[in-house]
């Protein structure tokens, strides 16, 4: 039976470092002839073990799924990460995990990564215990394009929590999308002139900070650029914080739809305004902006 070379990670982000982890495994595979499974883990490690400190994610599994794809492997297949898994030694994992279910003949991981029991294991003993049974480990570096800074999800994260959305998008090698139903709001946008897609995400993932920012909605086939507020929009003192995005040019319905909408530059933080009259004349000013750095000339 053909072995299997095998990009393994938590790969939360598909960043640029897991990208050059799954690049090299399909460079690997293609040299060998061998089908490329990129195998990540799902639910989140951090959500079994330490629950109260579980990160918030930077791709639901349906994105990171498309995004595995996207960098050229030809299957992604999801290790459930729970208890039992979590008990296992190294020894067991490589036994159990990537020769029994993944038919592992390669394993291409980061630098730092870790698994096993208590994350006992490392790249030196994942490449021992490979070795014992015919396999072989590939090892990438992790770093930024100078070769200082460590690409990692965790500083990612930090990044969107401040809007810093521009040098989250230099990490993750794209701008950075969250993808949400659009649902009935409370219509004031479209009262004042500048209709909105009320956008609700997977309550798991990172949103940006409360702003106004400029980028895009892709909905379905279709590509527009945008201008996004995230926030309770105080103002109005609504309380709740939403994404809402309003799409550059666009007439249609959305409503009931699935879009992803991404974030390209941080226009401004969330402001409180005096009245409709002044929201209306900076809401105008953000629209402007967000044609100038979305390119869009309508």
């Amino acid at each position: 039976m053909r072995r299997v070379v095998v990009a393994l990670g938590n790969f939360d982000g598909v960043h640029l470092g897991h990208q050059a982890v799954v690049r090299r495994a399909v460079e690997k595979g293609r040299e060998s002839g061998s089908l490329v499974v990129a195998a990540t883990f799902d639910p989140h490690p951090r959500v079994v073990l330490r629950p109260v400190t579980e990160p918030r994610l930077l791709t639901t599994l349906e994105l990171r799924r498309e995004a595995l794809l996207g960098c050229g492997a030809d299957d992604v297949y999801v290790i459930r990460f729970d208890r039992e898994l979590s008990k296992k030694s190294p020894e067991e994992f490589v036994r159990d995990v990537l020769l029994g279910e993944l038919r592992a003949g390669t394993v291409v991981v980061g630098e730092n990564f870790r698994f096993g029991h208590r994350a006992t294991g490392d790249v030196e003993d994942l490449a021992r215990i490979m070795r014992a049974n015919g396999g072989g480990v590939c090892v990438v570096p992790i770093r930024a394009g100078n070769g200082a800074e460590e690409i990692n999800s965790t500083r990612i994260r930090e990044l969107l929590a401040v809007g810093e959305v521009e040098a989250a998008a230099r990490l993750l090698g794209r701008p950075y999308v969250v993808r949400g139903a659009v649902t009935v709001g409370d219509r004031r946008g479209r009262s004042i002139g500048f209709p909105t897609a009320n956008v609700v995400p997977d309550p798991a993932v990172v949103v940006p900070a409360r702003g106004v920012y400029a980028g895009f909605v892709r909905a379905g086939d279709e590509t527009h650029p945008a201008c996004t507020n995230i926030g309770v929009a105080p103002t109005f003192e609504r309380g709740e914080s939403r994404i809402e995005a309003h799409l550059l040019g666009f007439e249609g319905d959305l409503y009931g739809r699935t879009i992803d909408v991404s974030f390209i530059s941080r226009i401004r933080p969330e402001e409180r305004f005096s009245g409709v009259e002044e929201l209306k004349a900076q809401i105008s000013r953000d629209v402007e902006d967000a044609r100038r750095l979305t390119g869009d000339r309508a």
